[in-house]
């Protein structure tokens, strides 16, 4: 006999299994209400904390000079945009925006989403097809995973930055395919390690392939006048679609593509996030341009971020801590539990901290860290705090 089929209240059922697995596993998410008070301080169930959580890495989202654009912007007859580019939503503070990403990037064009997250989805899903392969990095981020699957093209992954398990990839499968895509983060997202982008070019070279880099986490931080990594000497820019995003370093909202004009062409016909979605509001276009425009001059702030991630590291390293030797914003303390970890951001936050704990699959199965976020405007005596608090632990 077949079994009988669930009922609509198996699926209530389910759900509530399900939930109640991963609160005993230690995986459970909750919405914490959250007011920032200042570029390194932040209110987190009316506790006052100093702010390791922030994705705002040049502190722009509190710059004046971003904050009166935006103000400015605001006075407007009107809030959103009301229609997705191509029909009414593509203003001026569109395309000013566009011409400043261009410009910054040093290529011909822009494109403006949404999201970081409908950039990517949009972007791999509008180049890769059916009858290609894309590589991807175990590590990348959620939104390239998405856009890949989007794309119906068939999907190897190689572990982390392994280069030897690339080649293997593209030898075995370039022949099989009409085009073959590395996907990869530049800065990856919870570790804030450097993709090894003259490594992957080099084998793209090698096998006739392309490659898509999401500078998420690089845009504003790395490179020459913060343009990113896969920009930099030796880079063949038309090996490389780049993407970036305006909500971390820029302090915005939204995300990005630049290239030259055949690309943006292209993308305007067949990237279904930006063409079905509507089209960001003008006052946070506004307030992008301008937050590009203090980017590219801030080689100061760069050189400091990297200088307080160098001297963290080291520091960690000393307390017997597991991290890695990078000098991007992006700092992890590697631990074994989520329970463990999530014990140890409790204590923190006792201390007055607010250092997020990361748990799969947000990480890969047996691992969990504490990710610390530096700022420009975190001060050595907050370094030196939060290092006292860990000696603690």
């Amino acid at each position: 006999m077949p079994s009988p089929k669930p009922s609509y209240s198996d699926f209530w059922n389910d759900l509530a299994s399900d939930l109640s697995l991963r609160r005993a596993a230690g995986l459970h998410r909750q919405l914490a209400l959250a007011q920032p008070q200042t570029p390194r301080t932040i209110e987190r169930n009316g506790i006052s904390l100093v702010h390791f959580g922030s994705n705002d890495y040049l502190s722009l989202a509190w710059h004046p000079k971003v904050r009166e654009a935006l103000a400015d912007a605001a006075r407007s007859p009107r809030v959103g945009s009301v229609a997705s580019p191509l029909i009414a939503g593509a203003a001026t503070p569109y395309q000013t925006l566009t011409e400043a990403l261009a410009s910054w990037e040093r290529t011909e064009q822009a494109m403006v989403f949404s999201s970081g997250y409908a950039t990517n989805l949009g972007t791999i899903a509008a180049l890769a097809t059916k009858d290609d392969a894309i590589l991807s990095d175990s590590l990348n981020h959620a939104c390239l995973i998405d856009g890949c699957r989007l794309s119906r093209a068939a999907i190897h992954v190689f572990p982390h930055a392994d280069m030897d398990a690339l080649h293997t990839l593209l030898l075995n499968h370039r022949h099989a395919y009409r085009r073959v895509w590395v996907v990869t983060d530049t800065v990856f997202s919870m570790d804030g390690d450097v993709a090894p982008v003259l490594e992957i070019q080099r084998l793209c070279e090698q096998f006739d392939a392309m490659a898509i880099a999401d500078e998420a986490h690089a845009s504003g931080v790395l490179g020459e006048c913060g343009r990113g990594v896969a920009c930099g000497p030796g880079i063949d820019a038309e090996r490389w679609i780049r993407t970036g995003t305006l909500s971390k370093a820029l302090g915005c909202s939204g995300g990005f593509v630049t290239g030259p004009a055949l690309l943006i062409e292209w993308l305007t016909q067949y990237a279904r996030s930006w063409i079905y979605s509507t089209a960001p509001p003008s006052a946070v276009l506004t307030a992008a341009t301008r937050a590009v425009e203090l980017a590219r001059d801030m080689d100061e702030e760069r050189s400091q971020l990297a200088a307080k991630s160098r001297a963290l590291r080291d520091a960690l390293r000393g307390l017997g801590f597991a991290t890695r030797a990078d000098t991007t914003p992006i700092v992890p303390i590697y631990f074994q539990s989520p329970d463990e970890v999530l014990a140890i951001s409790r204590r923190l936050t006792e201390s007055g901290f607010f250092v997020p704990a990361i748990r799969p699959p947000t990480v890969p199965k047996g691992t969990s860290m504490l990710r610390v976020s530096l700022t420009a405007a975190h001060t050595d005596s907050d370094l030196e705090e939060l290092l006292e608090a860990l000696k603690k632990l």
